[in-house]
């Protein structure tokens, strides 16, 4: 019967937050992939995780595997007897590696010839014994950013083992791990003493156990008691916590048994940009910062404890005394920057390298200003905004507050509350900050004109002068955030609508650059049909549409994005169908000739071809006038108001004939289809399902 179980517990000194979910989760997945190899069924697996210890349950085994059934083919006939007709060395030696008699021998017909075989019939191991091996093989398995040596031991993790706790239906299974025996017990949380033993007879109350000891291994229970515990904490100041999803992730990983701190700071920080402020309560002391009901920020912030709610409260001062020390230096950064204007500050990006052999960060910011210059008659924006911006756009990397570590997720944002302080336009000011929009899939976009011009240089001039000196990103590989860019890029001008040749503002680019490679171009612009591939694969457009439309044209991204909608719907009518079987008729004989040869009507003998030209005639100024105003609706059924003549000719007249003259006339008509056609998408990439 399935119904047996397994509990395996892996102890630790505290584990670095970060570490904690990818750890479990590949254990999880570990323990499921082997189970499966083994042919051992399961009903479920759950996994439980704190700072010490990764955790998995198992429930619904089998006592042991199946037995199994293999035929094992072994040597062929003709050399497996004597001449006697017996068993010779070979064929004795394959019983013998099998531990089978001759009796069991089958003699196998294979396209070579007669061949030995035998089914060997193996018993299944105990699960138990599957088990064992799983969980000391997983243990080195664990990827971590980063593993460690301790005591006298060989294995390397992410922090020292320090237990394993190791059930099977309630009784202890006995293996060993790098000096460490697995046992029945686990710990409890520090607070109620260093050494808090508790021995585990039953699996089932593995978790009321832990609770009983101030430890909550279910990590969704305890991210879910922390969310409550801020929002609770804050209502009672008459506040709301401030959302923050990334820490809340963190603190989660950071406790056993979350108590919530509420303490004070002083009035006076208040003052200071608010992301400076919050950013120095999560990052300095993984606090929650709170806000009114009109979103200002209050004096207060909610820290996450893993200590004795009865007694969290002397944690408090400690939490206090850092928080308003680490305030003060935010507020004497930030004053002391502010004596500086950004644009004193210019000079100074003359002695930070952006990237070694692409020059200073003054050396990017002038490459930018060309960019920034074209971008502008482009799109008609105001000049000299957009020239203000780039010359501002990289100062706050000289100043104090964003040469502390904790604050280096501000910079464009610290750029931005510094140029309102000097005085600079709005507009301008903002653009600082969105020059590094979007940070992320699905993070907002620049607001601003402004802003999104200075983001789409910043971005390009990084791409291009990447792949100029060999950093483009590799496999998986992406440490300077190129596809990010270029996905950026992308993203701006889809969902801005911002119809700038794509072609054209690479090679603007790389006119700032000296001494590229002649490739170089061809290079950048696969990449960026990479990212428009991935950025219509997210929005939902079949792979075959998308490989039509970028056939077409790749230039043009909001046009491009309105003809894959279109072609998307198109796709699944009928009479579009017909059509498009048509069209990669023509399109595959076209592919049998290099020619271009002059349509000629006074080569048509039959009547089919005479119908298709004169409905084509008709058609195409309608087409053209379509596709000029963007009307790829009417394109398609311009299109398909040609599929019955089509079919037709194809039907009733051969192309490729004897007459060279004739079959190239022939040939020119389809290629006027063709190529007339193809200006919305090369339909002959179309895939239908058969």
């Amino acid at each position: 019967m399935n119904n047996n179980s397994y509990l395996y517990e892996i102890g630790t000194e505290e584990l670095p937050a970060s570490y904690i979910l990818p750890a479990i989760t590949f254990l999880q997945e570990y323990f499921s992939t082997r189970l499966q190899e083994a042919q051992i069924d399961f009903d479920e697996i759950k996994n439980y995780s704190t700072p010490r210890r990764l955790c998995i349950m198992i429930t619904g085994l089998p006592a042991a595997q199946a037995d199994s059934s293999e035929e094992i083919v072994g040597p062929p006939k003709r050399i497996s007897y004597d001449e006697h007709g017996k068993l010779n060395k070979v064929g004795l030696g394959f019983l013998k590696k099998q531990n089978l008699k001759e009796e069991n021998i089958i003699i196998k017909e294979l396209p070579k010839g007669e061949y030995l075989s035998v089914i060997k019939h193996i018993k299944g191991k105990p699960t138990e014994e599957i088990l064992s091996t799983i969980s000391v093989e997983s243990i080195p398995k664990i990827l971590f950013p980063k593993k460690m040596h301790w005591g006298n031991g060989t294995l390397l993790f992410a922090r020292p083992i320090r237990w394993i706790l190791a059930l099977y239906n309630d009784k202890l299974l006995e293996f060993e791990i790098n000096g460490i025996n697995s046992n029945t017990c686990t710990f409890g949380n520090r607070f109620q003493k260093l050494h808090n033993i508790i021995n585990i007879t039953i699996i089932n109350i593995y978790i009321t156990l832990l609770i009983e000891h101030f430890v909550i291994a279910d990590r969704d229970e305890r991210k879910a008691r922390i969310k409550n515990e801020i929002q609770l904490a804050a209502s009672q100041i008459s506040g709301m916590p401030v959302e923050n999803p990334e820490l809340l992730e963190t603190v989660t990983d950071l406790v056993e048994f979350p108590s919530p701190i509420v303490g004070i700071f002083d009035k006076s920080f208040l003052s200071l940009p608010p992301k400076v402020l919050t950013t120095t309560l999560s990052e300095t002391q993984k606090s929650f910062s709170v806000q009114n009901k009109d979103n200002e920020l209050m004096p207060y912030f909610i820290g996450i404890g893993n200590s004795n709610p009865k007694t969290i409260s002397k944690v408090l001062y400690g939490n206090e005394r850092v928080i308003n020390a680490r305030l003060s230096d935010a507020k004497f950064y930030f004053d002391t920057d502010k004596e500086i204007p950004l644009a004193a500050r210019v000079n100074e990006l003359k002695k930070i390298t952006f990237i070694k052999n692409l020059g200073t960060l003054f050396d990017k910011i002038e490459r930018m200003k060309s960019l920034g210059q074209w971008c502008t008659d482009a799109l008609s924006y105001d000049e000299e905004k957009i020239e203000r911006a780039v010359y501002l756009c990289k100062s706050d990397l000289t100043t104090l507050i964003l040469g502390e570590k904790e604050y280096t997720k501000l910079q464009g944002y610290m750029g931005w509350q510094y140029a309102l302080n000097d005085g600079e336009d709005k507009e301008v000011a903002r653009a600082l900050f969105e020059q590094y929009l979007p940070r992320f899939k699905g993070d907002i976009l620049p607001e601003t004109k402004t802003g999104t011009v200075l983001s789409l240089v910043d971005k390009m001039d990084t791409v291009i002068g990447c792949f100029s000196i060999g950093l483009q990103p590799t496999g998986t590989s992406d440490q300077l955030g190129i596809r990010r860019a270029g996905n950026g890029i992308i993203a701006i001008l889809a969902e801005q609508k911002l119809y700038l040749n794509l072609d054209k503002f690479i090679s603007q680019s790389i006119e700032t650059f000296e001494d590229t490679k002649k490739e170089l171009k061809e290079e950048v612009v696969d990449f960026f049909i990479q990212r428009i591939r991935t950025y219509l694969e997210n929005i939902g457009i079949d792979y075959d549409v998308i490989n039509a439309v970028l056939e077409a044209d790749h230039t043009d991204i909001p046009d491009l994005i309105i003809r894959a909608k279109r072609l998307q719907e198109f796709k699944l009518h009928e009479d579009f169908k017909k059509f498009i079987i048509g069209f990669k008729r023509a399109s595959n004989i076209l592919e049998s000739s290099q020619k271009t040869v002059s349509l000629n009507e006074s080569l048509f003998e039959e009547k089919e071809e005479s119908e298709l030209y004169k409905k084509l005639t008709e058609i195409i100024p309608h087409y053209e006038a379509h596709f000029d105003k963007k009307n790829y609706n009417a394109c398609f059924n311009d299109l398909v108001a040609l599929k019955d003549f089509i079919d037709l000719f194809f039907d009733n007249v051969m192309v490729m004939v004897e007459n060279e003259e004739l079959k190239e006339n022939r040939m020119a008509l389809l290629r006027l289809i063709h190529s007339t056609f193809t200006k919305t998408a090369d339909l002959s990439k179309i895939v239908y399902e058969l």
